[in-house]
C-alpha cells in the first residue's frame, strides 16, 4: 500500500506542488486561530482569577470592618455599664441622680449599638448586662436617700444625749423591731419618727425614706447581691464576645463586695 501511494505521488507531483503553498497558508491560519483561541482562554482565566481575587479581598475587608464594628460596640457597652455600675456605689452617699440618668442613657445607647451589630445569640447575653446595671441603679435610687439620711444622724450620734443621737438610736431600735417582727415595732417606729422630727436634722422626705427603708436588709447585702448579678451577666457576655471576635482570652473581675464591706463597688 505504501508503494502504491508513492507511485501516485510521483505521477501527481506537479499538482501537489501547487497545493503546498495553500496548505502552508491554511496551516498558518489554523495555527494563528488556535494560538488566538488559547490566548483568549488564558486572558479569560486571568480575568476570572482577578475577579475572584478582588471578591475575596472585598469579602475579607467586609468581614474585618464588621469585626471592628462589633468589637467597638461590645467595648462601649462594657465600658459604659462598668462606669455606671461603679457610680451606683456613690449614690448611697451623695445625691447625684441626674448624673446617673445620663450615664444610663449612654448604657442604653451602647446596648442599642450591640443589638444592631452582633448576632442574636450575643444580644441575648447583652440584655442581662443591661438589666443588671438597671437593677443596681434602681437599688441605689431606692435605698440611697435613707442611707444618706442615716449618715447625717450617724455624724452626731457619737455625742450621747443630743437630739441627733436620740433620733439615730430610735431609728435603729425601730429597724431591729421591724426585722425581728416584735409586737412593739409600731410604737418604736412612731418613736423614731418623732425623734427624727425633733432633732431638726432631716427633712420630711428624708424621714419618710428612713422609715420606708427600715424593714429592708443591710445596704451592704443589697450591694453585694447587685454586684453578683452584674458580674455574672458581664462574665457570660464577655466570654461569648471573645469567641465571636476570635479573641477568647480569659478575663477577670477586679472585686466583688462581700457583706459588711463598706468601700464602693469596683468592677
Amino acid at each position: 500500500m505504501v508503494v502504491g501511494v508513492w507511485h501516485w505521488v510521483e505521477r501527481n507531483s506537479a499538482g501537489l506542488s501547487l497545493l503546498v503553498p495553500f496548505l502552508a497558508i491554511g496551516g498558518g491560519l489554523l495555527g494563528n486561530w488556535l494560538g488566538a483561541k488559547v490566548q483568549a482562554a488564558g486572558g479569560l482565566a486571568q480575568a476570572s482569577a482577578a475577579r475572584e481575587a478582588a471578591r475575596i479581598t472585598a469579602e475579607a475587608s467586609r468581614l474585618a470592618a464588621l469585626r471592628d464594628e462589633r468589637r467597638l460596640a461590645i467595648a462601649e457597652l462594657v465600658r459604659t455599664s462598668r462606669r455606671l455600675f461603679r457610680f451606683t456605689g456613690e449614690l448611697y452617699s451623695e445625691d447625684r441622680d441626674a448624673e446617673a440618668r445620663l450615664m444610663y442613657e449612654e448604657v442604653s445607647q451602647a446596648y442599642a449599638e450591640v443589638e444592631l451589630s452582633v448576632p442574636a445569640s450575643l444580644v441575648a447575653l447583652a440584655q442581662p448586662v443591661l438589666e443588671a446595671t438597671q437593677a443596681a441603679l434602681d437599688a441605689a435610687r431606692l435605698r440611697g436617700p435613707a442611707t444618706r439620711a442615716m449618715a447625717v444622724l450617724q455624724e452626731v450620734a457619737d455625742d450621747g444625749g443630743t437630739p441627733g443621737w436620740a433620733a439615730h438610736s430610735a431609728a435603729l431600735r425601730a429597724r431591729e423591731a421591724l426585722r425581728a417582727r416584735r409586737q412593739d415595732r409600731e410604737a418604736l417606729t412612731r418613736e423614731a419618727v418623732e425623734a427624727m422630727r425633733r432633732c431638726g436634722l432631716l427633712t420630711y422626705g428624708q424621714i419618710r425614706a428612713v422609715i420606708g427603708d427600715l424593714p429592708r436588709g443591710p445596704v451592704t447585702v443589697t450591694q453585694h447581691e447587685r454586684a453578683q448579678a452584674y458580674v455574672g451577666a458581664l462574665r457570660e457576655f464577655l466570654d461569648a464576645a471573645r469567641v465571636e471576635l476570635g479573641a477568647n482570652r480569659e478575663g477577670g473581675v477586679e472585686w466583688i463586695p462581700q457583706p459588711g464591706e463598706v468601700r464602693p463597688i469596683q468592677i
